[in-house]
Order: structure tokens, then sequence, then C-alpha cells
């Protein structure tokens, strides 16, 4: 999850390790320490990357050393930056997804992007609006009374 450390990175974390199980490995990314370390603390990543997402070489050598050169099955984009594409898209595996979430994403830059690095993945692309979002995350909230403190306390 590029961009872990904000509100709906929190979010997709959670959810990440949940869906993942005990099997799989949920990565972390913000460019901010006390996001990665808040990130660990939390218990739902297996690694918390301190890295700028805008450095896209950075990106894959930090996420394929820590999968082993595997790379991500899916990466999930909602940092509200621009020129994060190219993170996103060096990080995944060939065939892999990737969600850009953020309307900071330029959609020209992802498809020449992966075309230019020679890279066959699936690029979901969200358009700010989900059926039941809005119920799903109260219903994280909900579900997990650490997400919810954390919420009560950062957003409240």
């Amino acid at each position: 999850v590029i961009g872990g450390g904000g509100k709906s990175g929190t979010l997709c974390i959670y959810e990440a390790k949940k869906r993942a199980g005990e099997n799989g490995c949920v990565i972390g990314i913000s460019p901010f320490e006390q996001d990665c370390q808040r990130m660990k603390s939390l218990g739902w990543v297996d690694h918390a990357l301190q890295i700028d997402a805008t450095n896209a070489l950075a990106v894959l050598q930090a996420v394929s050393k820590v999968t082993h050169c595997k790379l991500a099955d899916v990466v999930i984009n909602c940092v509200n930056i621009p020129n994060t594409e190219m993170a996103s898209i060096l990080a995944t595996r060939e065939r892999g997804k990737i969600y850009f979430f953020s309307m900071a994403t330029s959609f020209t830059a992802a498809a020449l992007g992966a075309e230019g690095v020679g890279k066959d993945v699936e690029m979901i692309v969200g358009n700010g609006y989900a059926s039941a979002h809005a119920e799903f995350a109260l219903n994280l909230l909900r579900e997990s009374s650490k997400l919810r403190e954390l919420f009560e306390e950062r957003y409240i």
C-alpha cells in the first residue's frame, strides 16, 4: 500500500492483512518515519518501508528485497501527490494488479510507463466513488477497536 500511513492507506492495510492472512505479506510505504512506526505498531504490515514513492527505483529495490524478488501481487496507490505511478508499476509483479485510488494519478503516465518498461499489469482506476464504500469503511471501524481508536485520536 503506497501511502499506507494516511486515512485510506490505513484502512487498506487493515483490510489487506485480513485478506492476506498469516501467510500473506502486507507492505506499507510512506516517506514519513512517524507513519512507518504507526504502521508497525498497529501490527497489520509485515514491512513498513520509509521511501518517497516519487523515487520509483528506490521503491522497486525495497519491495524486491522484502519479497525476495517476487514483487507485489497487488499494489494500492492512495497517495495524494503526483509522480508515483512508476513506483506502483515497478513494485508490481508481472500480471499483477494496481489500484490507483488517488486523483493525483496521471493515467497517461501510468499507461505509458507500463508500456515503456514492458510490464504487463492490470490497472484499476478509482473514480472517487464505490457503491457502499461508506458502510464498508464504517464496518472496518466497528470491527477493529485499534482502527477506531486511531481514527478517533487523529481525525475527531
